[in-house]
């Protein structure tokens, strides 16, 4: 069972990966490449109680909480690709089980009740600790632009080598048709991502599985679907209490008497069964079916009611400045801001799938204040959003960007641009220019110019066409402002005044 189970975190880690890479312009598969997010029950729970709504979407979340209840955390240990990650690094650097912390155990579920205590009030803050949303945006983030750097500069190094050109611009054509983008993407904040990304790995050699034993809230949750769970952990009576299964649970989950087990703690990898010396020990349906009891604080529990509780405040009244809110353009589809705000977990699907079309989006920091922090927003002196790609409509797992098809999205106003006459070529130094008007995308073209004409300081006349835009006709796509060819501020910006939102 114990290769089985390896087996089955091999399949399923590359099955994430295969679908994180599928995400890309554009989408070729049926299958959602937002799989394992629908999959996250805390992600389900945490949405549907902040948005006040069913959000259909989840129906696989529902099916691994019905198999949670009697074969226990069996997602931790055999599907979370968070969870395979770290066991392959333990493998790789040879890790033992680690010190044990029990008194830590407990801030999994300390942090799950806080999480939860602020979707209630409909403040989102699962995105921060959800192993799935996290593994997506790290990735996103950090783990692919820097794989894609590297591929770029091995193939660069490679291709001075004569002979081996042609096979070169075949592979190269293959991986570019398929997961690497054809340029590298930069992304905001990506330091602090991997960062976090980073403490989680180090802390594999504190002790195994660290993150999982004491701060993931997903694996409290499945924890508490587990306490009636019937696949457990048995020790016969000639156990020669050699302490080998404690020693390589990587949960800590065997207790010092060797027989007994926190059966919630147990995510049924079979270390302990392969590893037996008397082989003694077994999981399977016989074991004793008995409650668990969840020895938590009341202190503890009211502590962390009250941080949520505060948290929320914190979130809810932190100050937004008129000037800043201005850089808030929210993707096509999004729905109107308090229930976008509601619904993003900041798994960044989005930002992945756009930076393969227009590479608009981008994580926010704190233009939106504190609880628009790393939600996704438009940046046109970047990027632009791709007139016929709908795809940050599709990959959005928790309909916070509802699915658009593409006629609508192209109607969809996300903002409006504006031309800042001061830096302007044609206004500005009386230069012709037509950059912006080439790009615009729309049938009709939202920026039109018009023949004017201009008396310079000599006394000499001159017609210039000058830029207008049509604000009929303007949806806001940005591409003016990405292409504008002035250094620096484009002389011509896209705010989101006039956007359409989402609401049922």
């Amino acid at each position: 069972m114990k290769t089985i189970r390896r087996i089955s975190q091999i399949v399923f880690l590359l099955f994430f990966l295969f679908l994180f890479l599928s995400a890309s312009y554009p989408v070729k598969i049926k299958i959602p490449v937002d799989l394992f997010l629908r999959m996250d029950p805390l992600i389900a729970f945490s949405s549907m109680i902040s948005a006040r709504a069913l959000i259909n979407t989840f129906i696989w979340a529902f099916f691994v909480l019905i198999l949670t209840i009697p074969l226990g955390r069996l997602f931790c240990g055999w599907i979370c690709p968070l969870g395979t990650t770290l066991d392959t690094v333990s493998f790789v650097s040879k890790n033992k089980a680690g010190k044990s912390y029990g008194r830590l155990r407990s801030l999994k579920y300390l942090t799950l009740i806080f999480l939860l205590i602020g979707a209630v009030f409909s403040s989102q803050l699962i995105w921060f600790f959800d192993p799935i949303a996290l593994t997506t945006r790290s990735l996103t983030l950090t783990i692919f632009p820097i794989v894609t750097l590297i591929s770029n500069g091995l193939f660069g190094l490679l291709f001075k080598i004569n002979f081996l050109q042609d096979t070169l611009i075949r592979v190269q054509n293959f991986f570019s048709s398929t997961f690497l983008p054809n340029q590298l993407t930069f992304f905001r904040m990506s330091g602090w991502v991997l960062l976090i990304f980073l403490a989680i790995i180090l802390a594999e050699f504190v002790s195994r599985r660290f993150w999982c034993r004491n701060f993931c809230p997903l694996g409290a949750l499945l924890a508490f679907f587990s306490k009636f769970q019937i696949l457990r952990r048995k020790v016969k009576a000639d156990c020669t209490e050699c302490g080998d299964c404690e020693k390589i649970c990587k949960m800590d989950a065997i207790k010092k008497d060797f027989r007994s087990t926190d059966d919630v703690e147990c995510i049924q990898c079979f270390d302990c069964v392969k590893d037996c010396p008397p082989h003694v020990t077994t999981i399977n349906f016989m074991g004793e079916k008995k409650p668990y009891k969840f020895d938590l604080k009341r202190r503890r529990v009211i502590a962390s009611t009250v941080a949520g509780l505060v948290s929320v405040g914190i979130l809810k009244t932190s100050f937004v400045g008129r000037n800043s809110k201005t850089n808030l353009i929210r993707p096509p589809g999004a729905r109107e801001e308090n229930e976008f705000l509601d619904r993003c977990i900041r798994c960044h699907e989005c930002i992945k799938v756009c930076s393969t079309s227009g590479r608009f989006l981008q994580p926010a920091f704190l233009e939106g204040g504190l609880e628009a922090m790393w939600t996704p927003m438009g940046v046109a002196r970047y990027g632009y959003c791709e007139f016929n790609c709908t795809l940050c409509t599709e990959v959005c797992p928790t309909d916070a960007i509802h699915v658009l098809d593409l006629e609508t999205k192209k109607k969809t106003v996300i903002g409006l641009a504006y031309i800042d006459k001061n830096r302007c070529l044609p206004w500005y130094k009386n230069q012709n220019c037509i950059v912006c008007q080439e790009h615009c995308p729309t049938p009709q073209k939202a920026i039109e110019l018009k023949e004017e004409k201009v008396i310079h300081f000599d006394g000499t006349e001159e017609l210039v066409k000058r830029p207008y835009v049509r604000e009929d006709l303007c949806i806001g796509c940005g591409i003016c402002e990405t292409k504008c060819p002035i250094e620096g501020r484009s002389a011509i910006i896209v705010t989101p005044q006039g956007e359409q939102r989402w609401s049922d």
